[in-house]
């Protein structure tokens, strides 16, 4: 280990030990033969690996590769992250935006006039993502708009577990299956996992919609489930059976 690599190790340690892992303003930098010039990273809480991206504008699979990361939904704390071609550490704040994790407040009332009988859920496919960004995606695709009538977050683009009401569930509009509720998690989860606090808004979302339209637990599915679909939606890490278990537990 060379002067300047235990240096800027024992300058993590202690930081670590001091219960305050932040980035260091003036940070060691590294200039490995055969790799550009550049720093380490620590990681804070709230941070995700698309926002430490976005502040240093390289790309998500850039650090994937550079550090060895295979999910980059599972970012710890304290990890040192290399930063190609950074003169200096730069703050890469967590989403600003609100918490907004309550099922019961987010879905509303029970509308007398709708009949919903089955819940879908998908998987975005993306690393990053909102309901904003989806619905102008969906509108070039000329599908009217936000096609799902939930979105849960995953610490990109939104918070990590935030539920986002579409237009479609305001409006208590139909999609393309008659009385099937839209849930959508950000994620790729051929690639990442779902995140415990993801898990849980959305564990909790199907328990209020389950509640006040009496769908039972066998009437939730995975898109990929539904017959003629072709899709590995919502992804082949996506932990139906936990879900499914989960419910059944809860009183509808």
């Amino acid at each position: 280990m060379t002067g300047n690599f235990r240096f800027l190790f024992l300058t993590v340690l202690a930081l670590a030990s001091s219960g305050c892992a932040t980035v260091s303003r003036k940070p060691a930098l590294i200039h490995a033969p055969g790799q550009a010039q550049g720093i380490y990273h620590v990681v804070t809480s709230g941070q995700t690996l698309w926002r430490i991206a976005k502040i240093y504008d390289v790309s998500v699979k850039d650090l994937m590769r550079l550090n060895g990361i295979v999910d980059p939904g599972q970012l710890a704390v304290g990890r040192r992250l290399v930063i190609p071609e950074a003169a200096g550490a730069l703050p890469a704040a967590p989403f600003a935006g609100p918490v907004i994790r309550d099922a019961e407040n987010i879905v509303g009332y029970k509308h007398l006039s709708s009949h919903w009988r089955t819940i879908t859920i998908h998987h975005s496919g993306t690393l990053e993502g909102n309901a904003a960004a989806f619905d102008r995606h969906h509108r070039k695709r000329g599908m009217g708009g936000l096609f799902y009538h939930f979105v849960i977050g995953n610490g990109a683009c939104s918070r990590d577990g935030e539920i986002e009401v579409g237009w479609r569930w305001k409006k208590q509009a139909q999609v393309n299956r008659r009385n099937d509720i839209q849930i959508c998690l950000v994620g790729d989860f051929n690639r990442q996992r779902v995140s415990d606090i993801q898990f849980d808004s959305l564990v909790k979302l199907i328990a209020v919609l389950r509640r006040q339209y009496n769908i039972p637990v066998k009437n939730i599915r995975k898109h990929k489930s539904i017959k003629g679909k072709h899709t590995a939606c919502p992804g082949r890490n996506f932990p139906f059976q936990r879900l499914i278990s989960l419910l059944g537990k809860v009183p509808a």
